[in-house]
């Protein structure tokens, strides 16, 4: 057997453990003297590396900012122009200012509330009522003169409602279109185009769409023989204005203030009029009733609808929805309200807790249904206390808990009217 050398054993034995140190440092992540001073040898080349990269970026960034600015000049410029071109006599170049305008609210829409306000203004620059109030317009036009009912806005002035029916109304922020005391009469607004009108007759609908001018301003505006179909006017402003002859059609008027208005002879279909205020407005011959056609119409909607004082004389509410309605003070002598639903509808005077809802007066009279039709009514829960009821016909109406005490009810029928109640012991008033 062979013997060992002397100093073999603890030489092999000192290999061994600095093997096993070194491979504890590696599984461990103990950092290893020559790789780390490997890497930092390489940080200088990798910074040298990132260099070029490092200096695209910083271009980049001031090569956007300069396209920003430049986007941002050309917009300038192109508004000034825009503003420039509305000035000319020239109606041709007129038109290509109010064009521009359109185009640089789709490029631009921060600047849109801007050119709203540049857009009403033109409105009521090139269309304005006069000082002296509303044109006279002449029963028969003499030879020569155009008809009323055949007037039109200047062509500039419809090209700017075109092409604000036509904006994004999310952009507006809190501007308003303002045509104040604008001359719109015979204007014709609708966004429906002419193929969704002729799937009306294969569908039976009409379509949904309106044209945004919700909280437009037209108060005192002159809007005779107007024709609107599908636009959105809720919460307008449309005190004193002149809708007379005015056609209505699928309108959206929630709670849009319409307080001396004159509608008198308007035709009104398939409009929303929820909470709208009325208050002294005139309606006389006025038609709210839906018209008897195949196309699918909702009856006009007045539910909430504040009628103080308004004149209904005459007016067709045929099938219309009056339920919670005030109309106190009203005149709705001769008017027809066959089948309407007047269900908790407020005629009485006396009922004082109205007088909080009426800001423009007070209320001093009940209302004056004289010689109205409302056969086939519901007026459950109506409180006509006071009321004018004279030759008023109410045949067939539903009358549970209504109140007519202190009613005058002279020559007025009752044949076939629902008189008994659950909450009392019927409508009470009524002559025995």
């Amino acid at each position: 057997m062979t013997g060992r050398r002397r100093g073999e054993e603890p030489a092999r034995s000192a290999y061994l453990r600095e093997l096993r140190r070194g491979r504890r440092r590696r599984g461990t992540g103990a950092p290893d003297a020559d790789a780390d001073g490997r890497r930092r040898s390489q940080w200088p080349v990798l910074a040298v590396a990132l260099l070029p990269g490092l200096a695209a970026l910083v271009a980049l960034l001031f090569t956007w900012r300069e396209v920003r600015v430049a986007e941002q000049g050309q917009l300038t410029a192109r508004f000034n122009d825009a503003i420039t071109n509305l000035g000319s006599e020239s109606l041709d170049v007129r038109f290509g200012g109010i064009y521009a305008l359109e185009r640089i609210m789709q490029d631009s829409p921060r600047d849109q509330p801007r050119i709203v306000l540049v857009l009403s203004a033109y409105v009521r620059r090139h269309a304005s009522v006069p000082a002296t109030g509303f044109v006279k317009e002449p029963t028969e036009p003499q030879p020569g003169q155009t008809a009323p009912a055949d007037r039109r806005p200047p062509t500039d002035v419809m090209a700017v409602v075109n092409v604000l029916a036509r904006r994004s109304p999310g952009h507006d922020g809190d501007t308003q279109i303002d045509w104040n005391r604008a001359d719109l009469r015979g204007l014709s607004l609708s966004t429906w185009s002419f193929k969704d009108i002729a799937k009306v007759p294969e569908g039976g609908a009409l379509p949904d769409e309106r044209a945004p001018f919700g909280y437009v301003n037209v108060e005192g505006a002159d809007l005779r023989h107007a024709t609107l179909s599908g636009v959105d006017l809720r919460s307008a402003f449309v005190g004193e204005a002149n809708l007379s002859g005015a056609q209505l059609l699928r309108s959206d008027l929630r709670d849009a203030d319409l307080t001396g208005a004159d509608l008198s002879d308007a035709n009104v279909v398939d409009t929303n009029l929820t909470g709208a205020d009325l208050s002294g407005a005139l309606l006389r011959g006025t038609s709210l009733a839906r018209p008897d056609l195949l196309v699918r119409l909702n009856p006009n909607d007045l539910s909430r609808a504040l009628l103080w004082d308004a004149d209904l004389t005459g007016a067709n509410l045929t099938g219309a929805n009056l339920t919670e309605a005030v109309l106190v003070d009203a005149d709705l002598t001769g008017a027809s309200l066959v089948t309407a639903r007047l269900r908790g509808a407020k005629f009485s005077s006396m009922d004082t807790s109205l007088q909080a809802r009426i800001v423009s007066g007070t209320v001093t009279e009940s209302a004056n249904l004289t010689d109205a039709d409302l056969s086939g009514a519901d007026l459950r829960g109506a409180d006509l206390r006071k009321a004018d009821l004279t030759r008023a016909t109410l045949n067939g109406a539903d009358l549970t808990d209504a109140d007519l005490r202190g009613g005058r009810l002279t020559g007025a029928t009752f044949d076939g009217a629902k008189t008994d109640g659950a909450k009392t012991d019927g409508a009470r008033g009524l002559p025995t």
